[in-house]
């Protein structure tokens, strides 16, 4: 007696889950509801489908447009991604994957690219091609380990998946292990329940159900502390699977009818609960229920249909069939084995034609039908050996592109080297036979050339010397205003590094380098009202004002646009509001005069003395302005938000994710400095 296949486990798992567990939201959609609450409970709670996680966060009220700041559009884009790719959605993907490549290509979010990477990847994997992953995959594993544990955690979980593709399970494991612990570390539970779950796939490739079993049911624990029925939902698909493994038929349809009953009538949940009636039909035949059987496969086709999963239809119809055929109604049911064989081959699943030709065989051997069983057995035969035929081969050409790749290249070299020893000898021997021709005119001419020579050398030192000061400057200033740009800004706060982290070994210090944000208020309009020209005058006025303000040991930068910043080596949080009272004064308490016209000028700017808390890095230091900027914009503009200090054993995360809610939880103290009436 053949055993009855059931439905492969990968199907539940191969989707590019991993690439989704940093960011998890809550199930149920709320009307209106802030982004920042929404993006918050996703962290905390999960959900109960990706669809319904994608309509509730694109029902946020305030959704972050291109004026947001940065931080919040890379996290809302982020959070939409991953949920597309979790739950298939390639619209919604694609939208989010385009706005996180206008944020990349901004110059504006440096972690941007890192993420658009990790997420192209879960692109390719969902449309299935593994060519385009590698290349992605190597850069994301050359990245360094990176200190935004969210981004970190969505990397190690990625590169376990590739590894776990690879065959390489040791290496998956351990890359799977750091991604939970990472997520932990985050505190990102729902983010940790995902990963679990996701490392449960690796165990099951090693055929390790013990240790699977022990990563689910902890996994399981998280998601119902939390509420996230989602990954309940993946753990109890998993649970049954490694059940019906183990022989324990009892939970495996325990945890089965946990999976229908989390999953029924919960839009976005369809394809788990496609796989939970399909699984529990082939249960059922096992254990001789064939009517119980076909109703279970009905649902599974229904839904099958429902989703547009081909290979699910196939494993629907096959399981009927095997449950008619085995209660006697032979004909009818191996109609149906064909028919679902039909639409695997055209899903191109070859694995899974070799499973439903195998229950075939199973069910001709009941029926008697020993000829045309053992037929089906041949063309498994057939079949496995194709497929371990061609998978041998696409090994020996990756192995042959490689080599003939590597040979080429040192073919290439040896050619090189050949032609320029052969090029040497060629121009030693010319040279040989002009030398003694052209000594005796050197030493006539020697004197008269050497005195030229030396002018020229002169004259063209000069010229070097001038231009080199001209590139220099020109690498580090702004064409426009004169004031520093924002390369030498980097520059400048990478040498101010060191120093910084060499005076804040305790929790007791001074901050070493203030920065304070400016943004000119409504710039827009004074270049609708008054023209660019007029626009460009404002610009080099406020660069010129900024300028006259700080000390000799301070700078000017231009960050970009109508954005500028102070760095201020030596301020405490205590300066910062008097320095920023000054610059808004100094901008706005004279309109700009030009071509005889004046325009008034505001601004509003957000303060923080670098480093706030202990090894905070001046990236982040610079976000974190950049979120005092957006409120004192938010807050009615003409203005500037100070970041004053930090309460210790404070949420870090909620300070960089929700900066007002952090401020009127008593977690971090901010002053508002009002600007020129």
């Amino acid at each position: 007696m053949f055993s009855l296949p059931s439905l492969p486990l990968a199907r539940s798992l191969t989707l590019p889950a991993l690439l989704s567990a940093a960011l998890l939201f809550a199930s149920g959609l709320a009307a209106a509801e802030p982004v920042t609450a929404v993006l918050d409970d996703l962290d905390r709670h999960g959900y109960a489908s990706p669809l319904l996680g994608i309509q509730r966060l694109q029902a946020a009220e305030d959704r972050p447009d291109a004026g947001a700041p940065v931080a919040q559009q890379l996290r809302y884009h982020v959070t939409l991604a991953q949920l597309a790719v979790h739950g298939e959605h390639k619209p919604e993907l694609a939208t989010a994957l385009k706005q996180l490549e206008r944020l990349a290509g901004s110059g504006r979010c440096t972690p941007c690219g890192s993420y658009l990477l990790a997420l192209r990847i879960g692109q390719a994997d969902l449309a299935n091609k593994r060519a385009a992953i590698q290349p992605l995959l190597d850069q994301l594993a050359a990245l360094p380990p990176s200190s935004d544990l969210r981004f970190e955690a969505l990397r190690l979980g990625a590169l376990s998946r590739a590894r776990m593709l690879q065959g390489e399970d040791a290496a998956a494991l351990s890359l799977g292990l750091q991604a939970v612990e990472t997520a932990e570390r985050a505190g990102l539970p729902a983010s940790e329940a995902r990963l679990l779950n996701a490392l449960a796939s690796v165990h099951f490739a090693r055929d390790d159900m013990a240790s699977a079993l022990r990563v689910v049911d902890d996994s399981y624990a998280i998601a119902e502390r939390i509420g996230f029925r989602f990954a309940m939902a993946q753990a109890g698909i998993n649970r049954s699977y490694a059940y019906g493994t183990l022989k324990q038929p009892a939970k495996e349809y325990q945890a089965l009818l946990d999976v229908l009953r989390m999953t029924k009538d919960t839009p976005g949940a369809e394809a788990l609960e496609q796989i939970a009636h399909s699984n529990l039909s082939a249960y059922h035949i096992h254990r001789g229920e064939y009517a119980q059987a076909i109703v279970a496969t009905e649902a599974a086709e229904r839904l099958a249909r429902q989703v547009g999963d081909d290979i699910g239809l196939a494993f629907a119809l096959s399981n009927r069939g095997s449950a008619l055929a085995r209660s006697g109604r032979v004909g009818e049911g191996m109609a149906l084995m064909r028919q679902g064989m039909a639409y695997a081959e055209k899903a191109g699943g070859r694995r899974e034609v070799v499973d439903l030709l195998s229950e075939q065989a199973n069910v001709l051997e009941r029926a008697g039908r020993h000829r045309d069983a053992l037929a089906a057995l041949r063309r498994v035969v057939e079949l496995s050996g194709a497929i371990t035929s061609a998978e041998r081969e696409k090994a020996v050409l990756e192995l042959q592109e490689k080599f003939s790749a590597e040979r080429k290249n040192r073919e290439i070299e040896r050619l090189s080297l050949q032609n320029a020893r052969a090029q040497a000898e060629v121009a030693a021997h010319a040279w040989r036979q002009r030398l003694w021709v052209a000594l005796a005119l050197v030493l006539l001419l020697s004197a008269v050339l050497l005195v030229l020579w030396l002018r020229e050398a002169r004259r063209r030192n000069r010229a070097l010397l001038v231009d080199n000061a001209a590139l220099a400057s020109q690498s580090v200033h702004d064409p426009l205003t004169g004031v520093f740009n924002r390369r030498h800004f980097e520059q400048l706060m990478s040498q101010q590094e060191a120093t910084v982290h060499g005076r804040s070994r305790d929790r007791h210090y001074q901050a070493a380098v203030g920065l304070l944000l400016l943004d000119v208020d409504h710039f827009k309009r004074i270049n609708d009202t008054w023209g660019h020209a007029a626009g460009d005058a404002v610009l080099k006025e406020v660069a010129a004002r900024l300028s006259a303000l700080v000390r000799e040991q301070d700078a000017v930068v231009r960050w970009g646009g109508e954005e500028f910043v102070l760095v201020l080596p030596g301020t405490s949080p205590e300066g910062l509001p008097v320095i920023a009272a000054k610059a808004l004064s100094a901008l706005g308490r004279e309109p700009v005069i030009h071509e005889g016209r004046e325009i008034p000028v505001r601004a509003s700017a957000g303060a923080i003395a670098w480093p706030a808390w202990p090894g905070q890095d001046w990236m982040d230091a610079v976000h974190v302005a950049d979120l005092a900027l957006y409120l004192s914009k938010s807050g009615g503009r003409n203005r500037a938000t100070c970041f004053m200090g930090v309460r210790e054993g404070s949420d870090l995360s909620r300070v960089h994710g929700d900066l007002a809610g952090a401020a009127a939880a008593g977690e971090v103290e901010l002053l508002v400095v009002p600007g020129p009436a």
